[in-house]
């Protein structure tokens, strides 16, 4: 035997009769009753309550119930909340009107208690049910954006936020950094302990780039053992030192795996807008890279910035 689901119904009506009528059937199954006087009220208490479903009625003074609807649909808030419009008048063209605004059913009042409560449960089913797909929607869209590894961003996000971020630093003379960064003697590293060593250091690095970074910035998984760092409204020289500064907790990090300590150092490349002019994303990327391929050639284990 299943449970009937319940939820937060709003009711939105100036008639105080209808109002009280309404709340006891709805309490009467265990759902949480909010009601408003008028479609101003509504529409505020819409978007502090969230209910479930909205019980709207379409005759009401200031503004009717269509103007309320259409209110509601037009807000970020309220959008997806569905709503029964009630009329005490049976034509077929207000109904559609309130359908066309976005409307989900209708009903009619004097309300058929059993029709009202099976009505505003159906609709609490699919705003469930609703809120449920969204949710693993945004799931979805996270993980597309993200390396299956180290849960960095991958190499396709991190190239749409940089053309973003380059353009909007260029346009409001805002400062930017991009880092790259780089594992000294990764193949070595494999190539000793196996690649399932080699994958717990990714990880593990990748929890001191998140660690070590602000909520804006964006840190992703380059390609192999690569990472790429963007730092909106970040100056070359606060760059560097947040590079040296993470440069410097992987050089002091205890690696290990299955009781083996690993030695593991990073080289990183750094490059800025405006210091370094770059005139395109690709170009703080590229510029990025070489300060990187410096690093490497005068020893590693060091940061370099790049020079013009």
């Amino acid at each position: 035997m299943t449970t009937e689901q319940t939820g937060k119904v709003l009711v939105i009506d100036d008639n105080a009769v209808i109002k009280r009528l309404a709340t006891m059937l709805l309490a009467k199954k265990g759902h949480s009753v909010e009601t408003a006087s008028s479609g101003l009220e509504g529409i505020e208490c819409a978007k502090s309550f969230k209910p479930h479903v909205i019980l709207l009625d379409v005759m009401m003074p200031e503004i009717d119930g269509y103007e309320v609807c259409r209110c509601l649909k037009a807000e970020a808030a309220t959008k997806d909340i569905p709503i029964i419009m009630v009329t005490s008048r049976a034509e077929i063209v207000d109904k559609v009107k309130g359908l066309e605004l976005g409307a989900a059913d209708y009903i009619q009042k004097p309300y058929d208690h059993e029709e009202l409560q099976a009505r505003v449960a159906t609709q609490i089913k699919m705003k469930t049910l609703w809120d449920e797909l969204q949710e693993k929607n945004k799931l979805l869209e996270e993980l597309v954006k993200k390396d299956g590894l180290t849960n960095l961003y991958n190499h396709r996000y991190f190239h749409d936020r940089i053309v973003e971020e380059f353009s909007r630093s260029k346009r409001y003379g805002l400062a930017l950094s991009c880092v790259l960064m780089d594992i000294d003697f990764f193949k070595k590293i494999n190539d000793s302990y196996g690649h399932q060593a080699g994958d717990e250091i990714l990880k593990k690095l990748a929890e001191i780039i998140l660690a070590s970074i602000r909520d804006v910035d964006i840190a992703a998984r380059y390609g192999g053992e690569e990472f790429a760092l963007i730092l909106p409204h970040t100056t070359i020289e606060n760059a560097a030192t947040f590079s040296e500064r993470l440069r410097r907790s992987v050089d002091e990090t205890d690696f290990q795996f299955e009781g083996i300590r690993i030695r593991v150092t990073v080289s990183l490349g750094v490059a800025s807008l405006p210091e370094n002019r770059p005139q395109s994303h690709t170009d703080i990327i590229r510029f990025a890279d070489e300060a990187l391929y410096s690093a490497k050639n005068a020893g590693r284990n060091r940061v370099e910035l790049y020079r013009m």
